[in-house]
């Protein structure tokens, strides 16, 4: 029950966040756009249509989970069976006519099934509908025309669960969540809302129960939720779950007989989301956690008894890895969350694949509770990747991760269980107030920091410096910065047992980088903001991925822009009154130094490797090294306390 707790106090944890700043160091922020959406295209259903009517029977019932299944089974007013089995990003074309909310799993705070929509102030294309506005209407979620008329005389009610914030941002005061009604006259009028009166208060889902009155009884009634929001941004977040049309209902119809499975699965990996195979295949017993299982809710006022089980195969192959697990019993009480695991497993030589470079395997996680109505959430899929990059998150940001102050360094830890090489790191950067395409940092390597807070201790083995942050748009919104040497070579990086990746931040300006809230890896990040190392106080993982080995790149690769130099090395960085200057060429006659508006503010031969920069303001400086025809042999940059 540890990831009970876990759950729990991210929960609290989150209540601090928006915007939460630690020592005037660490920040995280919501997101300016949604990556995953500006990557996706609406996955489109398909339904058969009886009785010469283009629209969906009662009962209409979506609860946002993967199988979006429309399903006459017990109820017969009309003939329809239809099924859309692709999980999707955009709300289900069945159901839906359009496609502004998000879908997601890992917005929402203990929802009753797993995924809901969450309306926000981003477009469909995770894009701000006015990044110069601060208020406005969003998204909208309107239903397909529904026959709710005919032979139906008996009460007609619709039901759903909403959240304001979850691990997202909380909406403000001014912001809203409504449903509107439209009439057969095609009019639509407003007829429930809400605001978020406690501020970034942790809450849960709450149950509404809305009449639809006679007037709206025909054949093509639509219903829609809207939001007004911050619209410049991924603001003001609200998440539906399990939104339900019937006739036969009163206002007690709030139970459901429904166990659901509620979250993704614990990892199989016990410090990553992903890794290498090559470096986990001959590590499988150091690397995998001992259980992982599924989070469950009942949804009852009574005890459910609920079996479950498991089986594991090759993701495209389809070999069975794992076969069914022998069902598990248990007896879930009313309204309780509950974590069921299994003994985790190594994954067999047999596996297809095994000796190839990379390797998935998928999950199928089956509940089978007694008397359930909606089995829809009672199968879970999920995909363990290995490809070759490490990873802490789980591809999905909340949030965006900030750190203060001129010169301040971040280094995230890895550990490369056999010798490899690092070719290429992939950073999500997150949209805000503006791109910050114009501001520099550096990207290092170390393979060794002093992880203990007593010294500003370090051991830099790759740097490269005057690159900016890009937005492109490449799957899942990862940037790819190649390891390249001063002239734009190829220059991978060995890196055997520690290492860590991060950046120096050369402007005062800070960056902004995707943050995952769902995945906890602090314990790995470390920062450095003129004092000494400090190991960071917030529970997420930062969107950064090293790849290691491997002759390709998970994501479009690009040239990076700027030279860089893993042969230059400058220490002490940040410095006071000395820099030593230690590089690998013979060439080097001469350096010039320029500040951040590229002004030459000093000029000088080097004869001992040491350069008196007492004379500088405190700031950040770019360091040209020459030739004794002038020309540049390489460039970094460094920070003058």
């Amino acid at each position: 029950m540890h990831l009970l707790r876990k759950y729990h106090f991210l929960i609290a944890a989150l209540s601090c966040y928006l915007p939460i700043q630690l020592q005037a160091q660490e920040i995280l922020l919501p997101l300016k756009n949604n990556t995953a959406l500006m990557q996706r295209e609406v996955v489109a259903g398909s339904r058969s249509i009886v009785e010469n009517r283009d629209t969906l029977c009662m009962p209409f019932m979506d609860d946002f989970s993967a199988a979006q299944i429309f399903v006459d089974g017990a109820f017969t007013e009309c003939g329809d069976s239809i099924i859309q089995t692709s999980s999707s990003i955009y709300p289900s074309s069945i159901f839906w006519v359009d496609s502004n909310a998000f879908v997601n799993r890992t917005y929402p705070s203990l929802p009753p099934t797993y995924g809901v929509a969450t309306l926000d102030g981003l477009n469909k294309y995770g894009q701000p509908y006015n990044e110069t506005s601060t208020l406005g209407p969003a998204d909208m979620l309107t239903s397909k025309p529904i026959f709710v008329g005919g032979a139906i005389t008996d009460s007609v009610y619709l039901s759903f669960y909403y959240q304001p914030g979850g691990f997202g941002e909380y909406p403000n005061l001014n912001d809203s969540l409504l449903l509107d009604f439209k009439a057969e006259d095609g009019t639509w009028s407003n007829v429930w809302f809400t605001v978020n009166t406690l501020g970034d208060d942790p809450q849960s889902f709450k149950l509404v129960m809305i009449p639809v009155p006679d007037a709206y009884h025909y054949d093509g009634f639509q219903f829609r939720f809207r939001n007004w929001a911050g619209i410049n941004g991924n603001n003001d977040h609200w998440h539906l779950d399990y939104v339900y049309l019937d006739d036969d209902r009163t206002y007690n119809d709030t139970l459901f007989r429904d166990v659901a499975i509620i979250y993704q699965p614990e990892p199989y990996l016990r410090r990553y989301r992903q890794m290498p195979w090559n470096q986990f295949k001959d590590h499988q017993a150091e690397e995998i956690s001992a259980t992982h299982g599924v989070f469950m809710y009942n949804n009852f006022n009574t005890i459910v008894n609920t079996s479950h089980a498991y089986s594991v195969v090759e993701k495209y192959s389809g070999t069975e890895v794992m076969p069914l697990s022998a069902p598990v019993s248990v007896n879930l009480d009313p309204f309780t969350i509950a974590f069921d695991s299994y003994p985790n497993f190594e994954i067999p030589e047999a596996t297809p694949g095994y000796n190839d470079d990379s390797l998935s395997i998928t999950f199928k996680y089956q509940l089978e509770p007694s008397g359930d109505i909606n089995h829809r959430n009672d199968t879970l899929l999920h995909d363990q990747s290995f490809y070759n990059y490490f990873a802490y998150d789980d591809g999905s940001a909340e949030l965006a991760y900030q750190l203060i102050g001129l010169g301040s360094k971040l280094a995230m830890r890895f550990y490369a269980n056999e010798p490899d090489t690092i070719k290429e790191i992939y950073i999500h950067w997150a949209y805000l107030d503006g791109s910050n395409s114009n501001k520099f940092f550096s990207l290092l390597l170390w393979d060794n920091i002093d992880t203990t807070g007593a010294t500003a201790d370090e051991n830099i083995i790759y740097q490269n410096d005057f690159l900016t942050p890009k937005y492109i748009d490449s799957i899942n919104g990862f940037y790819v910065y190649k390891l390249v040497d001063f002239l734009g070579n190829p220059a991978p990086v060995v890196v055997d047992g520690y290492f860590y990746v991060g950046w120096l931040q050369s402007q005062e300006a800070s960056l902004d980088i995707g943050f995952d809230v769902n995945s906890d890896a602090k314990e790995n990040v470390f920062y450095n903001v003129g004092g000494t190392w400090q190991q960071s106080a917030l529970s997420g993982a930062i969107m950064l991925r090293p790849q290691l080995g491997g002759n390709y790149s998970m994501y479009a690769p690009v040239e990076n822009e700027s030279p860089g130099t893993s042969s230059l090395m400058v220490y002490p960085n940040p410095a006071t009154d000395i820099l030593n200057i230690n590089t690998a060429t013979e060439e080097m006659q001469s350096i010039e130094i320029f500040d951040v508006d590229g002004r030459r503010v000093l000029v000088s031969d080097i004869t001992s490797g040491t350069i008196n920069i007492a004379d500088l303001s405190a700031g950040i400086y770019i360091l040209k090294i020459l030739d004794a025809q002038k020309a540049m042999l390489a460039s970094t940059t460094f920070v003058k306390q």
